[in-house]
């Protein structure tokens, strides 16, 4: 295509060079370039929209919302299996996106992409925007922008588009001969100006309340679908749209990080602001957006064939699924697809590589199935010498209980009272029946700690229901993390506090300002924060306090009484294969014990004593 200047010179040149181009003819070269930075897979997807969409009355090929709906997913648009309610939020989305450079002439959805709009709005959402205009572009603040209805934002027709010449950048300049491909590249997008500070235009409007409940929820499940082959994807991601309410209500959770006043019931008329949108994604799920929809641009905009053709061969593959068919995961009424989703979010936030799937989370313990005792617990979580998270819940301690349960009545006396007992403990924010869930991550085995505390600085208390919230380890060089305790001698488990005192009958809890505490019958439990703690007690503080507005400087407590709680297993294959095999063994020993007569073994009974398989006064086992 002729000759292009030496690397010297384009630098120089690097900003200096300038040509004046209308709307419509830059519009026009972003779509190239967009075209050419798209992955083989991607592009044949493009080319087969091409092929079996229609042209509008004007010649432009355009790609309807129910082609679209019925090429990616291969279903009938009459399907009520989800993936029309997928359709109505990504469409509207991808037409404004699609709208880029100018957003302020874009033009409100319908129901057909052109194909400019299309290929523009897939570069975003598959993130190969950051190969023309970089990695430090803020994504974020188009994102808002494309899911505002602020009509002074969102106005004119692209064919409207005012023809007065507009100043470009270029790395080279443009030859007569330059095709446009080539004028396409030469274009120095990261440096158009001309395109806005997003962040500047995102400030200027805001979304509603359901807007943000709407394309979080979206995130959580194309975030949710493990990796796998191209031909199951569009079963997968609509296995979890059919889940679509589970994963609503952790992104209430987070949407109440935003205000902890909202709730489900309370969205009509309420809007956030770019503020609060951008502070939730910092500070608790940083990538979430760009990566749920990252993962939906490749399984739903790529070419099953192309996708094929990369694959490694199939005995390889077909070996790794044999591997994995030993560790279904299998929900539990506390656990799910959409829980790993939103911890392995929150996590990601708090700073932790620790990623939570259904591919690497294995149950030890449900309290449902064991049964609530901390001797079961024991025996069902110490083996495991990978990380682990537990998750409790349970339903807020109501004044009956206080009046009446004795157990409670005991716990409260150990437990130092921070509100006094005329104060109204709850919060305006707080209500009788909230359903209250905790989770604690520790990467340390779990072990015996009745006199000293374990853990390190990775440790890291999540607040799961009603609202979502994150407490990170404070870094010490006296405590070094070692924030929890596993008592089995009456305690119960601590996160956050200094060891429990029981000597003599006299026992007495010492909680940290930021401290979740489980008393020994797994029966209640206490969250507490205290911003401003005035109390003069001996504790220490592991866990710094909360980052949202609302709550980084208050004081409270979550009393409940716990109805679930699960340890789950967080390892790699190597280590849920060893986990399984021990659990193997263990059965089948197990089995042997039961099995045996011990009153007719005469040497065989002496050999199993000495393996001490069983004990010597007649008894099965060790007790």
């Amino acid at each position: 295509m002729g000759q292009t200047p030496s690397t010297n010179h384009a630098n120089d040149s690097r900003n200096k060079v300038q040509r004046a181009l209308t709307k419509t003819e830059i519009y026009n070269l972003y779509y190239t370039r967009c075209l050419q930075v798209l992955k083989p897979s991607e592009l044949a997807f493009v080319k087969s929209v091409v092929r079996d969409n229609k042209d509008d009355e004007k010649g432009t090929k355009v790609v309807s919302r129910d082609k679209l709906l019925a090429q990616f997913l291969n279903v009938s648009t009459t399907s009520s299996d989800g993936s029309n309610r997928l359709l109505d939020i990504l469409f509207p989305i991808m037409k404004r996106l699609g709208q880029f450079p100018f957003l302020q002439d874009n033009v409100a959805a319908g129901q057909e992409l052109t194909l400019h709009e299309f290929v523009i709005a897939l570069t975003f959402i598959s993130a190969r925007y950051t190969k023309m205009l970089g990695s430090s572009f803020n994504f974020l603040g188009l994102l808002f922008v494309s899911l505002s209805q602020d009509k002074s934002i969102i106005g004119a027709d692209i064919d409207k588009f005012e023809e007065t010449p507009v100043e470009i950048p270029l790395i080279h300049p443009f030859e007569e001969s330059d095709d446009m491909n080539l004028k396409a590249r030469k274009v120095d997008w990261k440096n158009c100006s001309e395109f806005g500070d997003m962040e500047d235009v995102a400030t200027q409007t805001r979304i509603d309340a359901s807007g943000f409940v709407t394309v979080t929820t979206l995130a959580l499940i194309a975030k949710s679908i493990p990796l796998s082959k191209q031909s199951t994807m569009g079963n997968q991601l609509i296995s979890r749209i059919r889940q679509w309410d589970e994963f609503e209500s952790y992104a209430v959770s987070l949407l109440r990080f935003v205000n902890v006043n909202l709730s489900s019931t309370k969205l009509d008329g309420e809007t956030i602001s770019y503020h609060e949108f951008s502070h939730v994604v910092t500070e608790l799920v940083p990538n979430l957006y760009q990566d749920g929809l990252k993962r939906l641009a490749a399984e739903l905009f790529t070419s099953p064939k192309a996708a094929t053709d990369t694959t490694k061969g199939g005995d390889e593959d077909s070996n790794e699924q044999a591997q994995k068919k030993h560790f279904t995961f299998e929900p539990t009424k506390l656990v799910t697809p959409a829980t790993l989703c939103y911890i392995s979010s929150l996590l990601k936030g708090s700073g932790s590589n620790l990623q939570v799937t259904t591919e690497n989370a294995v149950k030890l313990y449900a309290g449902s199935e064991s049964g609530f005792s901390i001797r079961s617990l024991e025996t069902k979580i110490f083996k495991w010498q990978a990380p682990t998270f537990l998750v409790v819940s349970g339903k807020r301690i109501k004044q009956k209980t206080i009046d009446t349960n004795r157990r409670y009545q005991k716990f409260d006396e150990s437990y130092p009272r921070y509100f006094l007992k005329q104060e109204n403990n709850l919060q305006v924010w707080q209500h009788e029946n909230d359903r209250i869930t905790y989770c604690v991550v520790i990467r340390e085995p779990w072990q015996s700690s009745n006199k000293k505390n374990f853990g390190d600085e990775s440790t890291t208390i999540i607040s799961i229901s009603p609202r979502a919230d994150c407490y990170k380890s404070t870094h010490s060089d006296v405590t070094k993390g070692k924030s929890v305790y596993f008592n089995n001698q009456g305690m119960g488990l601590g996160f956050g506090n200094l060891q429990p005192l029981n000597k003599n009958g006299n026992q007495r809890y010492y909680p940290g300002d930021v401290s979740l505490t489980i008393e020994a019958n797994l029966e209640f439990a206490v969250f507490r924060h205290l911003a401003q703690s005035t109390t003069t007690n001996h504790a220490t503080n592991f866990f710094k306090p909360s980052c949202q507005s609302q709550l980084c400087a208050e004081n409270f407590e979550d009393r409940f009484t716990i109805t679930d709680l699960e340890v789950w297993g967080i390892g790699s294959m190597k280590e849920l294969d060893e986990q399984r095999q021990q659990w193997e063994w263990e059965e089948k020993q197990a089995n042997a014990r039961q099995s045996v007569n011990l009153r007719s073994m005469g040497e065989e009974r002496a050999f199993l004593e000495m393996a001490g398989l069983v004990g010597n006064h007649g008894n099965y086992g060790s007790g």
